[in-house]
């Protein structure tokens, strides 16, 4: 009886841990900066490296997206989509970087449709 009230409580502790891992995202580097750190940081050191992600993140969603894209942004520079990075943070600060992303796929997307 001891052995199956502990295998209970256990199983009442992992529940509800796993249906919160399967509501975020894995998401690496810097993807994971604050909208307000990108925002402030801007012409730091660290700027390269976070547009440097923020390209990849697209490329990536060209090649492994729901529906493989050729180019969502079609064309645009990096520049541009920095930009659309930068309006969305000043809009939502307290996002990441990856859903500010997210955000300008979504945009890209909805432009092209």
């Amino acid at each position: 009886m001891k052995v199956v009230c502990a295998f209970m409580a256990a199983g009442l502790i992992i529940v509800p841990t796993v249906q919160v891992a399967a509501a975020e995202q894995a998401v690496l580097g810097q993807g994971n900066v604050s909208c307000r750190t990108w925002s402030s940081d801007r012409n730091s050191s660290e700027a390269s490296a976070r547009v440097a992600w923020i390209l990849g993140f697209i490329t990536a969603f060209h090649q492994y997206g729901p529906r493989p894209e050729r180019d969502v942004s079609s064309g645009s520079s990096t520049q541009q989509i920095t930009e659309l990075v930068d309006h969305h943070c000043t809009q939502h600060p307290t996002d990441d970087v990856y859903r500010a992303v997210l955000a300008v796929i979504d945009e890209y997307k909805r432009i092209r449709n």
